[in-house]
């Protein structure tokens, strides 16, 4: 198996020792979207990400600054840097080596400027969410400029790990961005769901923090059938036979 996660707009440089780095796979691609990202100018950075002008100047700046490829001294570990409510259940600092690995191995997390990252694939900090109607060379926007590329390195992925089923724990923007239907693998989808005053809804930062307890459960537990999927229990989630189906496992935590 393999698990695919959403990026985080938050994002903190966080080195990793001792175990070893390597750069993003699809760095070509990422060089050239960022030299459309430094032909934006500043109101047009502001219109298509809906940002304020102070952010706008050091979104352009990151993008300025990036170098390729991503050195130590100036880039950070994907599992590391990213933070916000998904990354903040994933406790990579309490990992053994072996589990940076196995994460390594067996996560990837979407992202609008690198497509597809590793856990322990360098990158810098950047602000460049995959649903921004941004133009890339013939592509219409970001979708468009990633799906055939990271649909590709899922698939090889897959193939590597010698995988059938890609478990998808990320947003439904960020989905979008691979052709499930091109996949050589089948996609099962897990949803976090949260019972209060006795209905059964999705609420937004309870499904984010479940997505990384989930992850984190996987690593740690070196989970490796799909059957025992259903055994997640973290943040007092249980599986919810009635509301599953085969493409989709659901789960409910009491708030």
């Amino acid at each position: 198996m393999i698990v695919v996660l959403s990026s985080a707009k938050t994002q903190n440089f966080a080195p990793i020792q001792d175990v070893p780095l390597s750069q993003p796979p699809l760095l070509a691609k990422t060089k050239a979207l960022l030299h459309r990202c430094r032909e934006l100018s500043g109101e047009e950075i502001k219109e298509i990400m809906k940002v304020s002008d102070k952010l706008a100047e050091s979104t352009f700046q990151r993008f300025l600054d990036f170098t390729i490829p991503h050195l130590e001294t100036s880039a950070s570990p994907a599992l590391s840097t990213f933070a916000g409510d998904v990354f903040s259940e994933i406790h990579w600092q309490e990992y053994r080596r072996e589990e940076l690995l196995r994460a390594h191995d067996r996560v990837r997390i979407l992202s609008g400027l690198y497509g597809v990252l590793r856990p322990l694939d360098l990158m810098q900090p950047y602000r460049l969410e995959m649903g921004y109607k941004l133009q890339v060379e013939s592509a219409a926007n970001l979708y468009e400029f990633w799906t055939e590329a990271v649909t590709a390195q899922l698939n090889s992925d897959l193939e590597k790990t010698g995988s059938s089923c890609l478990v998808n724990c990320a947003s439904k923007e960020y989905f979008r961005s691979i052709s499930a239907a091109q996949l050589r693998g089948a996609v099962l989808t897990l949803t976090f769901k949260q019972k209060k005053d006795g209905k059964i809804r999705s609420i937004a930062i309870y499904a984010k923090r479940a997505r990384g307890m989930f992850v984190d459960w996987f690593i740690t537990n070196q989970v490796n059938e799909v059957d025992t999927l259903s055994n997640f229990n973290g943040g007092g989630y249980r599986f919810s036979e009635d509301l599953s189906s085969d493409d989709e496992l659901v789960f409910i935590t009491e708030l």
